[in-house]
């Protein structure tokens, strides 16, 4: 699988320009709150599967935006202007490269001049042509890709909107290489039955138990049942639903299971210590450090938590994962007075000194 390096943004949501250089295979994003950290990871969520047209209105859903009018898509764009079309830029340590723009498509009205050729003429001009503004009907995803010693190659997939009604033409001319996780703060994903079901048929049912176990040595056994997962656990005689076990524990299984199978491919975590104890915070990220290493992922996390920030520091200090501490990069967004938003890398030793002396690292 190849990494992603580097990263542009522009005109997305409440960045006019973001650009972040040497991610690596965990990267880890810090930042007040509203500091963008999650339109970040949506940012990248797009790039990676930027094929898929669904994705633009999947994300705005999640936040809660459901598309009810067209206009709701406006929330994709910077300053909530139709006329600052988002795009996208990747780089890969295997020198390719995908770039991506989502562009509005415009309806023609009833007294639009029939001279007007709408596909090829830009807001502007199509906003004197009327006496109001044209509606949106959908948007465009332009997207390129580049490998190595190949030409560039663009594609074109649509969000086509009829109200109620949402569908999607696909370019079938493209074949897509990466795939991507994105595992949202405010959502209960209802994914992980699916992925332990898998997990256990690839039979590596018993690399999760042995995960979870050392998040709770009660636990016996974990069984994909039609209704949901449940646990064994020690002095109960019969299973216990995932949803009785707790919160921490279901955010644990939901972040593991999504690592161990999708193999190689990228996960996107946002408020990674939602829902957990502090005192789980350590072992989350050793298990996080091991199943990259085993599955060969790239993982995208954000935090705005300073204990979750000390136990990474203390879980990279450990002999056995002192290796990776070069493979974790921690990077810190702020929006400046001058320059706009900007992405600031810390190298382990800085990161670690930051902690070490209580210095504030999320501005």
């Amino acid at each position: 699988m190849s990494y992603l390096v580097n990263f542009k943004i522009d005109n997305f949501r409440g960045f006019n320009s973001l650009q972040i250089d040497g991610l690596s295979k965990i990267n880890l994003f810090l930042g007040k709150n509203n500091s963008g950290k999650t339109s970040l990871l949506e940012a990248l969520f797009l790039l990676v599967g930027m094929s898929n047209p669904l994705l633009p209105e999947t994300i705005n859903r999640i936040r809660g935006i459901n598309l009810n009018t067209s206009k709701q898509l406006k929330y994709l764009f910077h300053d909530l202007k139709f006329t600052n079309s988002p795009t996208f830029y990747g780089s890969f340590d295997d020198t390719s490269e995908r770039w991506l723009s989502l562009i509005p498509k415009y309806q023609k009205r009833i007294n639009q001049d029939a001279s007007t050729n709408i596909e090829s003429t830009d807001e502007q001009s199509l906003i004197s042509a009327t006496t109001q503004t044209p509606d949106i009907n959908g948007l465009d995803l332009n997207y390129s890709f580049k490998r190595r010693h190949e030409q560039k190659k663009t594609f074109v997939s649509s969000l086509i909107l009829n109200l109620p009604e949402i569908g999607s033409r696909i370019d079938k001319e493209y074949v897509e290489s990466l795939h991507g996780i994105f595992l949202h703060a405010n959502t209960k994903d209802i994914n992980t039955l699916a992925r332990y079901s898998q997990i256990v048929k690839n039979k590596q049912g018993d690399l999760i138990l042995n995960t979870i176990q050392s998040f709770d040595k009660r636990i016996e056994s974990i069984q994909p049942l039609p209704d949901g997962i449940f646990f064994g656990i020690k002095g109960i005689d019969e299973l216990v639903p995932s949803n009785i076990i707790g919160d921490g524990m279901r955010k644990f299984l939901n972040i593991v299971t999504a690592i161990a199978e999708a193999k190689n491919s990228v996960i996107l975590i946002d408020e990674i210590e939602n829902g957990l104890h502090y005192s789980a915070h350590k072992l989350l990220w050793e298990s996080i450090i091991t199943m990259t290493e085993t599955f060969n992922t790239q993982l995208f996390i954000t935090t705005h938590n300073l204990e979750t920030l000390a136990c990474l520091k203390q879980a990279l200090e450990e002999n056995k994962y002192k290796k990776m501490q070069d493979f974790v990069k921690i990077f810190t967004l702020s929006e400046t007075l001058k320059s706009g938003f900007k992405a600031y890398k810390y190298s382990f030793d800085a990161f670690k000194n930051a902690i070490d002396r209580e210095t504030e690292l999320r501005s």
